[in-house]
C-alpha cells in the first residue's frame, strides 16, 4: 500500500463524537482519509455508604469515580471480538472515497492490521446545523465551521458480548477545509465535542454518569 500522509489541524487537539459527516471527493481509485480517535470520559457511579462515627447519626454517600480511555474502550472491544489487540492498537474513522461511494467505518488498527467495529458505534445529528464558512468560486476549495448537536453511542452488537456501553450528547463543532493533494480534492473536518454528558455502565456493569470528551488528531490520508 502507498501512503501520502497529509497532517491538516486545525488550531488545536479537537474532540470528537466519531462525526458521521459526508465529504465531497473528486479522485480516480481509491482515497482514503484516517483520523485517530482519543475519548477521555469519566463513569461516575454510587460508592458505598459510610457511617462517619459510632457517636453521630451522619451517614455519608459517596461517588465512585472511573476514568475511561481509548485503551480500555479497545480493550473492552477486543474482549467482545475476541482480539488482543496489543498496547499500540489505535481507534480511528476511516473515510473511504472512490469514484462511486463515500463511506466511513471505525477501526482498531495496528501494525497493518485492521479490525473493523463500526458496529458497536452510532451517532446522529441535529437536524438544526449552522454554518459558517468561506467557498472559492475559482479554486472551488472551501473552509469553515459548522455547529450542531450530536448524539454517539457505543452499545454491544448482535452475536457479540460488551458489557460496558455509554450514550452521550453535546454541542459539536465541525471545523473543515478542503484541500487538493494533485488531482484529489479532500474535505477534512474535525469535530469538537468537549462537554459530552449521557449515561453508561462499565465492566462491573454497574449503571452511572458519564461526562467526558472525545477528540480527533490530525488527518493522514492514504492512496490504494
Amino acid at each position: 500500500m502507498k501512503k501520502l500522509t497529509l497532517v491538516t489541524r486545525l488550531s488545536a487537539v479537537l474532540a470528537f463524537a466519531v462525526g458521521f459527516h459526508a465529504v465531497s471527493v473528486v479522485a480516480a481509485g481509491h482515497t482514503n482519509a484516517v483520523q485517530a480517535i482519543n475519548l477521555q470520559l469519566t463513569f461516575l457511579t454510587q460508592g458505598p455508604y459510610k457511617t462517619n462515627s459510632p457517636a453521630t447519626n451522619d451517614i455519608t454517600a459517596t461517588v465512585l469515580r472511573t476514568a475511561v480511555a481509548t485503551k480500555d474502550v479497545i480493550a473492552w472491544l477486543g474482549t467482545a471480538t475476541t482480539n488482543n489487540f496489543p498496547p499500540h492498537a489505535r481507534l480511528v474513522r476511516v473515510k473511504h472515497f472512490n469514484a462511486n461511494t463515500n463511506s466511513t467505518t471505525i477501526e482498531v488498527r495496528f501494525g497493518t492490521n485492521s479490525v473493523d467495529v463500526g458496529q458497536f458505534f452510532t451517532g446522529t445529528t441535529s437536524s438544526e446545523r449552522i454554518d459558517h464558512n468561506i467557498y472559492n468560486t475559482v479554486t472551488q476549495l472551501s473552509t469553515g465551521k459548522a455547529f450542531e448537536n450530536l448524539h454517539l453511542a457505543l452499545t454491544n452488537a448482535p452475536g457479540y458480548n460488551l458489557i460496558p456501553y455509554f450514550h452521550v450528547v453535546g454541542a459539536a463543532t465541525v471545523s473543515y477545509v478542503s484541500v487538493r493533494s494533485g488531482k484529489t480534492t479532500l474535505a477534512a473536518d474535525e469535530v469538537t465535542v468537549p462537554n459530552l454528558a449521557g449515561a453508561g455502565t462499565g465492566t462491573n456493569g454497574v449503571p452511572g454518569l458519564v461526562t467526558g470528551s472525545i477528540t480527533l488528531n490530525g488527518t493522514v490520508t492514504e492512496v490504494k
